[in-house]
């Protein structure tokens, strides 16, 4: 009984570490993200971060129109 009781505590404290660290590398690709998305709005308003922003939206309203298209197609 006392080994049961045992097993089950070390059952769950292993399961608390591998969340502990599964939520350590969720939480360290989210800050590298935000990190990246921080960057890119925070020179937003300069003259490259227009035209950049400009381009990224061409290209992605193009590409939502080419696969619509693609979709009524088939």
């Amino acid at each position: 009984m006392f080994g049961m009781i045992v097993g089950v505590l070390f059952g769950l404290y292993a399961m608390a570490a591998v969340i502990n660290v599964v939520g350590v590398i969720i939480g360290a690709v989210f800050s590298g993200v935000g990190f990246l998305f921080g960057g890119i709005f925070s020179s937003a308003l300069s003259g490259e971060g227009l035209a950049v922003g400009i381009a990224i939206g061409l290209v992605w309203y193009f590409l939502r129109k080419r696969n619509a298209a693609l979709q009524s197609e088939t």
